[in-house]
């Protein structure tokens, strides 16, 4: 009986313990399975990173340092748009920017894809996540895209609902034209911080110069 009990009690500790750790695991890097090219492969880049940063737990202050990809840096939304902390003028609201090359023009102008927090405080809990990317088609295709525009546009809400495991909640289009250049803004709604649902909204155009994306989380369902 004794051995049975202890049998017993060796087993719940070491079941405590493999889920204690499993809890206590730390975050991995934000990677970027694809090349960023301009075409599905950059675009499963940004869904993967927006999937990593702004669904798969909430933003808090450590956050951004723990999932910054290789290659990347942490820098504030001043250093992002002037180069340098702007202690003197208007004060921006508190933020963190995983960044490729530390500058947001020089981001994008590289077509790479920016990862944006805004940090919540304890004057304001709320807080934000996006990812933007915006790529010249003439980095990857110099001889110009061909069908990738139209085949970019058409298919992206498809591909949005079908990686990202999204349910449309905006109007969708009553048809598609061919056109020059798309643009739309579209919301979703999806599975988040593991067991609540949350909105995000892609704002996305597509012409004869590359593509501008940009993925918005709008917070948990019902706050």
């Amino acid at each position: 009986m004794a051995n049975s009990v202890f049998c017993f009690l060796s087993q719940s500790l070491l079941a405590l313990c493999c889920l204690t750790t499993a809890q206590a695991a730390p975050l991995e890097r934000i990677a970027f399975p694809y090349q960023n090219a301009a075409d599905l492969r950059g675009f499963l880049n940004v869904l993967a990173a927006f999937r990593a940063a702004c669904l798969a737990q909430p933003v808090t202050r450590d956050l951004p340092a723990k999932l910054v990809p290789e290659g990347y840096q942490v820098v504030t939304r001043a250093v992002h748009w002037w180069g340098k902390e702007n202690r003197s003028g208007p004060s921006l609201p508190d933020a963190a920017i995983l960044s490729k090359t530390g500058r947001e023009d020089s981001d994008l102008a590289g077509g790479y894809p920016i990862i944006d927090f805004m940090l919540p405080t304890a004057e304001n809990p709320n807080s934000s996540c996006s990812v933007q990317w915006k790529r010249r088609w003439v980095q990857d295709y110099p001889d110009g895209p061909g069908q990738l525009v139209l085949d970019m546009a058409a298919s992206l809400p498809a591909r949005v609902s079908f990686y990202l495991k999204a349910t449309l909640i905006s109007k969708p289009d009553d048809a598609f034209v061919v056109i020059d250049r798309y643009s739309d803004v579209t919301s979703w709604q999806t599975e988040c911080n593991k067991t609540k649902r949350c909105r995000f909204d892609v704002i996305a155009s597509f012409d004869k110069e590359g593509i501008d994306i940009t993925i918005a989380s709008r917070g948990e369902v019902g706050k």
